[in-house]
């Protein structure tokens, strides 16, 4: 008899390197997206490999090999013996335009880590680390102002929010589960503008700096149910809900003027407004969200989600910022030709498409900026396991050149590793 005590210690060394690499990688995010100035930056939604490339749907979604970090009931689903390590990066490359510029737009980090597994036989579990929102932008602009002449304004800023989290799900009846999730929310925003007057020696140039570090808990509670329509169908039906939540932030803001000088640096005169570790709370607000699937066995799948967030009531430092609510709606799905082991391999690849359409929290110039995107993917099994390498692709665009705005468009690649193992079995041999 052949123990797993060797998987279990491979795979949890594994675990601990990937939580190494995404302490030190979501740290080390790099966007260039001027829309992420507002708010609490680009909300970093549906970046799983799994999801990605069926639109991101997920309300109702679940499996006994993925892990769907979106909906804390779809654990229920898991085996009572088995483990999932999942994680994965995520790439994106595109171009910002306006009607008069353009510029290219880069970056590439580790989207997320997750690991699932059951506590009890009815009690299922997840902890994870995903992003939650992305702040990286460097504007330069110009104006010529009467009285004033030419000013030049500069905008710059860095950093982001992400989620440590643990969630678990009961199922209270055949195929009805309910979950919570709580999560330790922390980063940091590294904000700041300049305003710079190159023809006028009598007016002070100045310089706002705003640094804002987050850390505090929130929480999400979900629900899932699925119900057999025939031998082979299933209809399923999730939904989620957050209530509106304060965190715990702390700011320091500095106004200062300030020379330039020869060397190309700011010789600042004098302080004209200071906030220095100043404590407050961040407002973040009440989300809702729901969706269906249609299964049919392990063959195909189908599956809608609405979700909608009260963004109109955030509040920074009780500071609004003229948010509006946000609406996502996504539509997408799988299909494997054969689920057979003796199966050509490429009939065992699950093939998924989808389609997302989201109206972001922005209004800009009487202008709403919206963004979609259309995705498609593959799950490659690995063979001789249960396990699964997900790649997904997304082709896209966010806000328009109306009204001298900035259109991003962007392509996406995501590629995940789902690592399925069943634990605490003897293994035989002959």
């Amino acid at each position: 008899m052949l123990t797993n005590n060797k998987k279990v210690t491979k795979h949890f060394f594994l675990f601990i390197l990937l939580v190494l690499m995404a302490t030190g990688g979501t740290a080390q995010i790099s966007i260039n997206s001027p829309y992420s100035r507002f708010g609490v930056g680009d909300l970093a939604t549906r970046k799983d490999a799994y999801l990605f490339s069926m639109g991101g749907i997920s309300m109702a979604v679940s499996s006994n090999r993925q892990i769907n970090p979106y909906n804390p009931a779809a654990n229920y689903a898991f085996d009572s013996l088995s483990f999932i390590f999942s994680g994965g990066i995520i790439a994106s490359t595109g171009n910002l335009k306006t009607d008069e510029l353009t510029g290219r737009t880069n970056y590439a980090t580790l989207g997320y880590l997750l690991f699932g597994f059951p506590v009890t036989h009815w009690l299922k579990t997840t902890i994870g680390l995903t992003p939650f929102s992305n702040i990286g932008y460097n504007i330069t602009a110009n104006e010529i102002i009467d009285n004033v002449g030419s000013t030049d304004f500069k905008y710059t800023g860095s950093g982001g929010l992400n989620e440590f989290y643990a969630n678990a799900s009961v199922e209270l009846i055949d195929n009805l589960a309910i979950g919570a999730k709580l999560s330790y929310l922390f980063g940091k925003g590294d904000l700041s503008r300049t305003i710079f007057f190159p023809d006028s020696v009598g007016l002070l140039n100045t310089r706002v700096d705003d640094y804002i570090e987050v850390g505090d808990l929130i929480f999400e509670l979900g629900l899932q149910y699925h119900r057999k329509l025939t031998d082979k169908l299933t209809l399923g039906f999730g939904a989620v809900y957050a209530p509106q939540q304060k965190v715990n932030a702390t700011e320091n803001y500095l106004v200062r003027s300030f020379f330039p000088t020869n060397l190309g640096v700011e010789a600042f005169r004098d302080t004209v407004v200071t906030r220095l570790d100043n404590k407050g709370t961040i407002t973040l607000p009440d989300k809702y969200g729901f969706g269906f699937t249609l299964r049919s066995s392990d063959q195909w799948m189908v599956g809608a989600d609405y979700q909608w967030q009260n963004w109109s009531n955030y509040k920074a430092f009780d500071r609004s910022d003229s948010l509006q609510n946000t609406m996502q709606i996504s539509l997408g799905g799988e299909f494997s030709p054969s689920q057979s082991i003796m199966a050509n391999y490429w009939k065992r690849v699950k093939y998924r498409v989808g389609f997302r359409y989201n109206k972001t929290y922005l209004d800009l110039r009487d202008t709403r900026i919206n963004e979609f995107g259309i995705s498609f993917g593959l799950g490659l099994p690995i063979p001789r396991s249960y396990s699964t390498m997900n790649v997904g692709f997304e082709v896209g665009r966010r806000g328009t050149t109306a009204s001298g705005l900035i259109q991003n468009n962007f392509y996406r690649i995501t590629v995940g590793i789902a690592v399925w193992e069943r634990w605490f079995v003897k293994s035989k041999y002959d």
